[in-house]
């Protein structure tokens, strides 16, 4: 039997909460009552500080967040931007202290005065997702010498949490990957081949559409019905509406977190379509690491070349030993999961361990010049290409 145990949650509200104040907890778990943010009320134990305890199965991966009973009231940082969700990864039992730090409706944040897109950016409002039934806002990068050149076509990479790749305006945290200023500089140093990048926006339904396997307390499990969006909606859109060398030689997917997780399987599963799949600090723990089991059941159809990464700090808590992060140990296991399956370091298989990098865009932004000299290199475009730096 599965040892349980007990994580205890020790929360500091900020100084202007109002005295009479709720304290909640949501999150990804029927333990903290889904993500309905009046489900789980805290206990107050002092001054400011509100307390609730839970069982959970060794290996419960936890991501949450606290509120004062609605999405309206629920914690930001400093600056009033969302806070990213809290996360925790169950190995022993624990008592875990936060101190939040504002309220959304005690403050709203300083936006941006305008786009800090760089280059020739291009966006589609509300497109359809025909199977999935909703829709989304896309953003396509041009490369420099799009106008000048009427005759020429372009590899393809699609990325997936759009709104946080170009633009710090609509990024979470306002922290973007720059993956537009990166393909620029990389450009005009003449150290890539031209790249048109497509950008998806995420929605409300991110871990829904981005994951392959529903899993119990947590849902999922519609990553086809996004593949077949982007597959049979979106490319087909790209490909008539810019020109795009269309075939999947020249097709590549990138995403990170749970866009990493959904970018291994996407590529694996239609290969016929893709034959680059970035993936970033992936989400490896979803479905019990369902995608090593996919992997080794599914044979690929298709070579396709991979970049796979990790943050050391990854999955790490600041109270945990000085231990390897579960993430790290997820990541090392899929690394050897694809080399068993033939995959070759430094040829087919980038692995990279990054010292001290955490899970956010302000990691993933410090790389992604790395990977678009993997898959776009000028001086050896194709399998071949060199993985020195």
């Amino acid at each position: 039997m599965m040892p349980e145990y007990r994580i205890t949650f020790l929360v500091t509200v900020p100084e202007n909460t109002p005295t009479d104040s709720d304290i909640y907890i949501c999150g990804n778990h029927k333990n903290l009552g889904g993500w309905v943010p009046n489900a789980t009320k805290l206990n107050k134990v002092g001054e400011r500080q509100y307390q609730a305890s839970f069982i959970f199965n060794e290996g419960t991966h936890l991501d949450y967040k606290f509120t004062r009973g609605s999405w309206e009231t629920v914690e930001k940082d400093q600056n009033f931007f969302e806070y990213p969700d809290r996360s925790v990864y169950v190995t022993k039992g624990r008592t875990v202290h936060f101190a939040i730090h504002n309220w959304a409706d005690m403050g709203k944040p300083k936006l941006k005065a305008s786009h800090t897109w760089s280059g020739i950016i291009k966006e589609h409002n509300g497109f359809l997702a025909t199977k999935l039934g909703n829709k989304r806002n896309i953003w396509v990068y041009l490369p420099p010498n799009y106008p000048k050149s009427p005759s020429k076509r372009y590899p393809v990479l699609y990325a997936h949490d759009g709104n946080n790749v170009f633009d710090s305006r609509t990024a979470f945290l306002g922290v973007e990957w720059e993956l537009d200023e990166t393909a620029e500089k990389l450009v005009k140093e003449k150290k890539i081949r031209e790249v048109i990048i497509v950008a998806i926006e995420n929605n409300i339904q991110r871990q829904e559409e981005y994951t392959h396997v529903y899993m119990e307390n947590y849902g999922g499990g519609k990553a086809d019905l996004y593949a077949d969006f982007i597959i049979n909606d979106l490319k087909p859109f790209i490909d008539k509406t810019y020109r795009t060398l269309k075939h999947r030689q020249y097709t590549g997917i990138m995403g990170s977190s749970l866009g990493g997780l959904v970018s291994m399987y996407i590529s694996w599963k239609y290969s016929d379509v893709f034959s680059m799949a970035g993936v970033v600090s992936p989400s490896v723990w979803w479905g019990n690491k369902d995608i090593i089991r996919f992997i080794k059941e599914n044979k690929l159809k298709n070579k396709i070349k991979i970049w796979l990464d990790i943050g050391t700090l990854e999955g790490k808590m600041d109270d945990d030993d000085d231990e390897i992060p579960y993430a790290v140990h997820d990541t090392r296991l899929l690394r050897d999961t694809l080399v068993n399956n033939g995959f070759k370091l430094g040829y087919d298989l980038a692995y990279f361990e990054i010292e001290g990098a955490r899970h956010n865009e302000a990691a993933w932004a410090k790389r992604v010049d790395k990977i678009l000299l993997y898959f776009f290199g000028k001086q050896r475009f194709g399998w071949k290409r060199s993985l020195r730096f």
